[in-house]
C-alpha cells in the first residue's frame, strides 16, 4: 500500500490543497517522500512571557509545518496542540511518509499559536526556516534539532534496501544536544558488550545494517567513554523485512528531556 499525505479537510488560509494526491498514487516515482521528526530539546520557545511553551508528547503547543507557504500537517485553528509536531513526535505519525512535490522547497516550522480560534503567530514563533532540494523518487527524514546553537534542520536520505526474509534494517543517528558526548549502541541479544554502532559523534549517522529477526531484544544507548547505560528500548521486536531508525535526543540536566534512545519505522 502506498502511503498518501492527507491535508486538513477544514478550509483555512494557506491550506495545502490535495488535488495532486491521485497523481502521486499513480506516479510514486514523481514525488518526494518526507518524514518529520521533532528532536528540539528546550522546554520553552518564544519565552514564557509570550505565553508559549513546548509541550510534552500529550500537552502543550506544537509546530505547524508549511512548505512554500502551504500547510503540510493537520494543525488546526481551534487547537494549539492537535495534529501538530511536538517533542518526540513524528509526522506523519505512522509508517507513512508525507508526499511532497520535488524541487527547491521552503520548509518552515511555526508554533501553532491560536488566539480566539484564529491562527495568530507572533514574532519569534517561526523557529525553523530552511530551503531544501527534494529529489523525485527519494525518501528523506527531516529532523528539527541543534537546540543549543542556532536551531536548525537536519535532513538525511532514507536510502534503505528492502531486507530479506527474516531480516530487518537498522541505523543510528546521534542528535543528543550534549555535543561533546559519543555513544555506543548495543544489543542484549548479542551480549552486553556487543556493539551494533560504536563511538557515534553528534549529528553523525551510522547507515543501515541488516540483522536477523530472532525475537524480542533490548537495545541500549551507552556512553562510549564511561561505558555506562544512558537509555534503553526494552521489548524491541523487529519485524521481518522492516526498517527502523534509532536516534538519540535530549540534553543532560533538562527536566523530562534527559538523553534517551528512541526509534521510528521507515518501512
Amino acid at each position: 500500500m502506498i502511503p498518501v499525505m492527507f491535508f486538513s479537510c477544514v478550509k483555512e488560509t494557506n491550506d495545502k490543497i490535495d488535488q495532486i494526491e491521485k497523481f502521486y498514487l499513480n506516479n510514486p516515482e514523481s514525488i518526494t517522500q518526507v518524514k518529520f521528526i521533532h528532536a528540539y530539546t528546550p522546554l520553552t520557545i518564544n519565552s514564557l512571557a509570550a505565553g508559549m511553551t513546548v509541550g510534552s508528547t500529550n500537552s502543550g503547543t506544537g509546530f505547524r509545518i508549511t512548505m512554500d507557504g502551504n500547510k503540510i500537517n493537520g494543525a488546526t485553528n481551534t487547537s494549539a496542540f492537535t495534529n501538530t509536531l511536538i517533542y518526540g513526535g513524528i509526522y506523519p505519525p505512522t509508517i507513512a511518509y508525507a508526499f511532497l512535490p520535488p524541487g527547491g522547497r521552503n520548509i518552515k516550522f511555526v508554533m501553532n499559536r491560536i488566539t480566539s480560534s484564529n491562527y495568530a503567530p507572533i514574532a519569534g514563533d517561526e523557529v525553523f526556516n530552511t530551503t531544501l532540494a527534494l529529489t523525485a523518487g527519494k525518501r528523506y527524514s527531516m529532523f528539527i534539532a541543534d537546540p543549543y546553537g542556532p536551531p536548525g534542520v537536519y535532513a538525511i536520505e532514507d536510502n534503505f534496501e528492502v531486507p530479506g526474509l527474516n531480516k530487518y534494517g537498522l541505523r543510528f543517528i546521534n542528535l543528543c544536544a550534549d555535543a561533546a558526548r559519543r555513544f555506543d549502541v548495543t544489543s542484549a541479544r548479542n551480549g552486553a558488550n556487543a556493539r551494533i554502532f560504536s563511538n557515534v559523534a553528534y549529528k553523525e549517522m551510522k547507515d543501515y545494517i541488516y540483522l536477523n529477526t530472532t525475537g524480542t531484544d533490548t537495545i541500549y544507548l551507552k556512553d562510549a567513554v564511561a561505558d555506562t547505560v544512558v537509555s534503553s528500548i526494552p521489548g524491541f521486536l523487529p519485524g521481518t523485512q522492516k526498517v527502523y531508525t534509532l536516534y538519540a535526543r535530549g540534553k543532560k540536566g533538562t527536566t523530562n528531556r534527559e538523553p534517551s534512545l528512541t526509534f521510528y519505522t521507515n518501512r
